[in-house]
């Protein structure tokens, strides 16, 4: 029987439900006031479902706490939507105020809400809570590496560099500065910094750069590269939402090899 997306993210990281117990809420009232942070926040989230490539962007509507019913937006493509319904189980992540709340939907239909098309299921018997100190870091790919270009001054003249991703989460990244050319000092807050993740798309963010220490003379050739440790600064949810997918698809990608 193959697996599906829910049966690998039973034993990944990023759900951690056996290691990752101090971020669980599993109480009603926590639930809820979460759940309704989310609908005050109009938080945009992202449903994944089946397999890696499945997906679509959903916020929460409404709850019905007497009946243990929320509503969930409907999909922009139809398509996707008829195999969400098939699916049966999704999981649900999004990052209202730049926390990150992931859950499981489960017993899911279609209704019309507020003259629209709109998901039915039932509230979450728990949930995931966590900070941006806490996400979990994964490395990034050394054979076509994800690049940074990062808008510096260069004698007093705008210019820009470029490093090379190693690893990355939803709070921050660590990238090689080449050769040092960037000359980055912990503290130092960078803006507008571009980052094209491959088949998700391009995203602009501000790092702080929090740590600056000599790269792995056994991965990086150059003697003077530097491994620059950085945190993302005010980061939109659209945003966190594009790196939430890309690391969904690198786990994935690792768990299938």
């Amino acid at each position: 029987m193959s697996r599906t997306w829910i049966d690998i993210m039973a034993d990944s990281k990023p759900d951690l439900p056996d290691n990752n117990k101090k971020y669980r809420i599993s109480s009603k009232s926590g639930i809820l006031s979460v759940l309704r942070l989310m609908i005050r926040n109009n938080s945009q989230g992202t449903c994944y479902f089946g397999d890696a490539n499945s997906f679509f962007p959903t916020a929460l509507l409404n709850l019905d706490s007497q009946r243990g019913e929320m509503v969930l937006d409907y999909g922009p493509d139809e398509g996707v939507n008829q195999q969400a319904l098939q699916a049966g189980k999704w999981n649900v992540v999004a990052f209202p105020n730049q926390v990150k709340v992931q859950f499981s939907c489960q017993q899911i239909g279609k209704i019309e809400f507020e003259g629209r098309n709109a998901f039915l299921a039932q509230i979450p018997k728990s949930l995931l809570r966590m900070q941006k100190r806490e996400y979990y870091r994964v490395a990034t790919p050394t054979i076509a590496p994800v690049k940074c270009v990062v808008p510096i001054l260069e004698e007093k003249l705008p210019s820009t560099v470029e490093v090379i991703l190693q690893d990355l989460s939803c709070g921050g990244m660590a990238v090689i500065d080449s050769n040092g050319r960037g000359k980055f000092a912990e503290g130092s807050v960078y803006e507008n910094c571009r980052i094209v993740l491959p088949d998700i798309g391009r995203i602009n963010v501000s790092m702080r750069i929090t740590r600056v220490e000599p790269a792995d003379t056994r991965l990086v050739h150059e003697l003077q590269s530097r491994r620059v440790s950085c945190e993302f600064v005010d980061t939109g949810e659209n945003v966190l939402s594009l790196i939430q997918r890309y690391i969904t698809r690198l786990e994935l990608e690792w768990k299938w090899k």
